[in-house]
């Protein structure tokens, strides 16, 4: 029974608002400090809603990781697809250089942050 009443007692402390569960009881001679078969059901309910609480919180995190790392992926793709049109465009530059056409420069150049 006070295996019991000690677990309980701990989940009151470490799940939030819980605390106020605690209270006091009456075993028949003076108050003492415990906890009663209704504060016992309401530790209980509240942890099981806090941990569904925590369960979905987790969920929405791992989801925006994930959503965190596609747009990783996305922007590695986009890097490389940058970085082929420049080679590609460095090429026809020189092409036309080749055939005595001068290119114009960029009017608005892309500006990338650095990598």
């Amino acid at each position: 029974y006070q295996r019991r009443v000690r677990g309980i007692q701990k989940l009151a402390e470490m799940v939030p608002n819980c605390k106020d569960e605690m209270g006091t009881k009456r075993t028949g001679g003076p108050t003492q400090t415990g906890m009663g078969q209704k504060s016992n059901c309401g530790v209980l309910q509240k942890t099981v809603n806090f941990i569904q609480e925590l369960q979905i919180a987790h969920s929405q995190v791992v989801e925006r990781l994930q959503e965190q790392n596609q747009v990783l992926v996305e922007m590695a793709k986009v890097r490389e697809t940058l970085k082929r049109v420049e080679q590609e465009n460095l090429l026809l530059r020189n092409q036309l250089q080749n055939h005595g056409i001068e290119p114009v420069a960029a009017q608005n150049p892309v500006s990338r942050p650095n990598q």
